[in-house]
């Protein structure tokens, strides 16, 4: 039974792989053929000569270049936003005890069921009203309010398992507040500071809806925004399409390859304590 448990297990890995990976593969094949060769061999065969080609002309004719920036700022400054304010409140909330503390973990527990289709017409309203419509603010100010409770919940069950003798013999030792979260706390909750990096990066490149609408003009818009309208001016060439989105792919996959067992260790940390 044992045998037929750890084989079913390998079958199930198999199939998840082959509907994970395949649809990647089958981009990326795409991505350097050419329009006629696709219509005459068909979308399944392979191709015969890689032509790369496709990749520079989809980032010349599609603008990357300025979407791409937009995209590596906005993401940029939520992870940071989103790991200080994070930090910091789950510092707080793990040391402390002082009034409202109950409201704050209220609020943090309704960040996290209160879905985002709810606010959006309001806070374009809001956005609109203090005058940031137009700019980049409204959308990594955003990404930065709403990722905070799930990065405050996800490190500071990291915080609440470090032994707070640590704590108290550095703070005796004369260390402020300030040097014990930065040079004990911190790095011990590295893995779930490197799961939050990667978590709101992925989310925040891969975001369309809020930068669809608040991102109204071209010079602002984000690699997403970007291939929206990159799709409806080649829609008919595919191989151009495919390596559009190739491009836009790639950052995200690579911090994923990069940093994965960080991340992995992170989310299951403290998984199998008993």
């Amino acid at each position: 039974m044992k045998k037929i448990r750890t084989g079913g297990a390998y079958i199930f890995l198999c199939i998840s792989c082959f509907f994970t990976i395949g649809p990647m593969v089958f981009l990326l094949l795409l991505s350097v053929r050419t329009k006629t060769e696709l219509i005459r061999e068909g979308v399944l065969s392979l191709p015969k000569i890689l032509h790369f080609e496709n990749y520079i002309q989809a980032w010349k004719q599609g603008h990357f270049s300025v979407y791409f920036k937009n995209s590596i700022i906005i993401s940029v400054i939520s992870v940071i936003g989103v790991v200080v304010f994070s930090v910091l409140i789950a510092y707080a909330m793990a040391y402390y005890d002082f009034i409202g503390k109950g409201l704050v973990n209220a609020l943090i527990l309704a960040g996290l069921i209160i879905p985002f289709e709810i606010i959006i017409i309001p806070l374009f309203y809001n956005m609109k009203f203090i005058g940031l419509l137009g700019t980049r603010a409204p959308v990594y100010l955003t990404h930065i309010a709403m990722n905070i409770p799930m990065s405050v919940f996800l490190i500071i069950g990291f915080i609440k398992d470090i032994p707070k003798e640590l704590v108290e013999s550095a703070r005796m030792d004369g260390a402020g507040e300030f040097t014990v979260m930065c040079k004990i706390v911190v790095p011990i909750i590295v893995p779930a500071l490197v799961s939050v990096v990667i978590l709101i990066f992925m989310w925040t490149w891969n975001d369309f809806m809020l930068s669809n609408i608040m991102l109204r003009e071209d010079n602002i818009r984000t690699l997403p925004l970007g291939l929206s309208f990159f799709k409806g001016k080649f829609s008919r060439d595919i191989p151009m399409t495919s390596a559009a989105s190739a491009i836009i792919m790639s950052p995200v996959f690579l911090v994923y390859m990069i940093f994965q067992k960080w991340m992995i260790k992170g989310l299951t940390m403290g998984a199998v304590k008993g």
